[in-house]
């Protein structure tokens, strides 16, 4: 231990630069560093310091910050902007000769002497703010005394290329105090949280608010910021300010009054988040999908060290106002008419933008992270999934006064895989309810009164590859069909695939609105405006992106034409509008009524409603045009207010082409076609409307030709 000691004695010496340290360096370890300190390599800011890790923030489409994502909770700081109470504050608690040293404080080397002297190992640096930056940005953790003479030697190269200002900036904005705070200001955000009388809301305080007890207690938590934490250990954090306040009362950067009056502040008590993660659906969903963007980097590694690590700005499409009104809708919804233990995701897409504008996506996030509004594979549709198989069908030419077959029960064929046990390319199927046969009427009846046997007969004519081609283009992601029993995937060619039994997101749905609200052009959802980095370079932007013309405008129009009967007159009439803005829509219930589905949408946005339990397939959701219409019709009605009326597109000239007959097979235009009533038949009406829900008028009555 004697020998030790006196190496160590020895390179103290040598450091303050006496002769008969240099004479004697040839007999301690580290001897050969000193001897070669010239070939150092100038520190410089770019160069040696390493990168310094910064969180990256989330704002809303208002400039307001939602959410944070770091590794490491670092916002970096100027010098100016640091008040004067805490440079004092850390200057007096962590290197007094700060502002005179020249990186090494000698006195302080050898107090530290003195205390590895006796413990026989170096256990105390005598470091300066100096030591301590290049210890931190420059350094490995290793400690040795090779690696305390190089901290040695480069502290006073620091300062031999950097002021004194600039030195305190970079190390203010470095050093760890404590309970996930990098750096001043972060600590400062993090430990001193209050509710802004302002806001209502709970924040951290500025640097600027700041007082004196608050600076002096941070500075005390550098030396040892788990071991003085306020919430774990107050006794410790309230001895350890006050020995901060002493100090600064012993350099006369306070009077012992001043001092006095600070101690006796009560220390923080309201304890900030853990750890920097997602708090909320819509901070979680930007996160994920920055992730998946190759635009940030090629590999999953590089893109997570960029988001976590890169100090990026991050600007969501999120409106608040939009938000507000979503939930506001959501919440009154189901406290008024909601079932116990069921709930509601809703999902609003700008179809000129395709920029996500509200989304809840279920319970509050403390309570289920899992998005219901975007978490795949989703839940049923039901027959909201018409929505695609309409467009589908004037996109192939056909008109909304071309006749079909409602009539339930009904038999349609089916691709190989999909047949009932018993039959070979056929699938049975049926209206919604009890009731009267349904018949023969126009795709734009079938569509207002939701008639499965109609619409399975469409999707039948049009060819199921062509609605699964266009439920594709026009927003569904998912693949759509199942494994068979022989192991073989076999794509969803069977009629019940227009009455959405196939899981869809509710932002998956409120795309497919979207595009057909936008003239057929689909502009992918998204949740991120643009991207930039910590300087202010612009990484992407999204504003200006161009979309894909899904199907036809004149198909898209036609679409919205006969979906604004769905609300004005069939099964969506609870989603009525206060406002004269035209509204399109399709309600959309499952077998049981496990799930209950609307699908709206305006020139201005389109929003989609699911209804049901969040855990398990239990009936009672009721139907489409009950909870999910009238939440839709609560967040709309107040997001259209103020808004000026836009109309849609006026439907082209094929959305007034003559009647022709569908069959399984196809439009058959070799035919005049003319509408009779049908025979009443059992168990065959469309699908169930809310209470109030007017009938459709009768169709002209005229002899149908038989089908081919």
């Amino acid at each position: 231990q004697v020998a030790r000691a006196v190496r160590t004695f020895v390179v103290i010496v040598v450091v303050g630069g006496l002769a008969v340290g240099a004479c004697l360096a040839a007999i301690i370890p580290g001897a050969q560093v000193l001897a070669t300190s010239h070939e150092f390599t100038p520190v410089n800011l770019e160069g040696r310091l390493s990168r310094l890790s910064q969180r990256t923030t989330v704002y809303d489409a208002a400039g307001s910050e939602i959410g944070v994502l770091a590794i490491e909770d670092r916002q970096p700081v100027d010098l100016e902007e640091v008040p004067q109470i805490v440079i004092d504050a850390v200057v007096a608690t962590e290197d007094q000769s700060f502002w005179d040293n020249p990186g090494i404080d000698v006195g302080g080397l050898f107090r530290a002497f003195m205390e590895n002297a006796a413990s026989g190992q170096i256990e105390q640096g005598g470091s300066t703010i100096s030591q301590q930056l290049v210890k931190n940005r420059v350094l490995d953790s290793s400690r040795d005394l090779d690696r305390k003479v190089r901290e040695l030697v480069l502290a006073y190269r620091l300062n031999e290329q950097y002021t004194k200002r600039e030195i305190l900036e970079e190390y203010l904005n470095t050093v760890y105090f404590g309970q996930g705070s990098y750096g001043i200001k972060s600590a400062a955000e993090r430990f001193f949280r209050f509710v802004d009388p302002a806001t209502g809301q709970e924040r951290g305080k500025r640097l600027d608010e700041l007082n004196i007890a608050d600076a002096a207690l941070l500075a005390g938590l550098i030396a040892n910021p788990e071991g003085d934490n306020p919430f774990v250990y107050p006794e410790r954090a309230a001895d350890r300010r006050a020995d901060s306040l002493d100090l600064q009362v012993q350099e006369g950067y306070l009077t012992e009054e001043e001092a006095e009056f600070a101690k006796q502040v009560p220390l923080p008590t309201i304890r900030p988040p853990a750890e920097r993660r997602p708090r909320s659906y819509w901070v979680e969903e930007i996160q994920k999908r920055l992730l998946a963007d190759e635009r940030l980097g090629a590999t999953e590694q590089e893109r997570r060290d960029k988001i976590l690590r890169g100090g990026l700005k991050v600007y969501g499409t999120l409106d608040p106002i939009a938000q507000y009104q979503a939930q506001a809708a959501v919440n009154e919804e189901l406290a008024s008419s909601g079932r116990p233990g069921f709930t509601a995701a809703l999902v609003a897409v700008e179809p000129a933008t395709g920029f996500v504008r509200a989304m809840v996506g279920g319970p509050a996030f403390e309570e289920s992270q899992y998005n219901l509004a975007t978490y795949p594979p989703g839940q049923q549709a039901g027959s909201s999934w018409k929505v695609v198989t309409v467009a589908t069908a004037f996109n192939e030419g056909y008109s909304p006064n071309d006749v079909v077959s409602g009539t339930s029960p009904c038999t349609v064929r089916s691709g190989p895989g999909y047949s009932d046990p018993g039959t070979v390319g056929r699938v049975t199927t049926r209206n919604a309810g009890d009731g009267a046969g349904s018949g023969a009427m126009t795709i734009r009846r079938a569509t207002t009164g939701s008639v499965n046997c109609a619409f399975g007969r469409i999707a039948s004519s049009v060819g199921y590859d062509k609605v699964i081609e266009t439920a594709h283009r026009l927003g569904i992601r998912q693949e759509l069909g199942r494994y068979g029993e022989d192991g073989n995937w076999y794509p969803a060619h069977t009629p019940v695939l227009t009455l959405g039994v196939w899981e869809a997101t509710p932002l998956e749905m409120a795309t497919v609105g979207a595009t057909v609200a936008n003239s057929g052009v689909r502009k992918d959802a998204t949740f991120i405006e643009r991207v930039e980095g910590p300087d202010g370079e612009i990484i992407f932007d999204d504003r200006l992106r161009q979309g894909e013309q899904a199907i036809s405008p004149q198909a898209a129009s036609c679409a919205a034409d006969v979906l604004q009967g769905v609300i004005s007159g069939g099964t969506g009439t609870a989603a009525r509008l206060n406002t004269p803005q035209p509204a399109a829509g399709k309600t959309g219930t499952t077998d049981g009524q496990v799930d209950a589905n609307f699908l709206g949408f305006t020139p201005h946005v389109a929003a989609h409603v699911w209804y049901g339990s969040p855990v398990a397939n239990v009936p009672g959701a009721g139907y489409g045009g009950q909870v999910p219409a009238r939440i839709w019709k609560r967040f709309m009605d107040q997001y259209h207010a103020g808004k000026p009326v836009a109309p849609f597109a006026q439907p082209g000239p094929s959305c007034a082409a003559p009647a022709a007959l569908v069959t399984d097979f196809g439009r058959d235009t070799s035919r005049p076609v003319i509408i009779v009533p049908p025979a009443p038949a059992p168990g065959d009406v469309p699908e169930p409307a809310p209470p109030g829900f007017p009938p459709p008028p009768a169709p002209a009555p005229a002899p149908l030709p038989p089908p081919p």
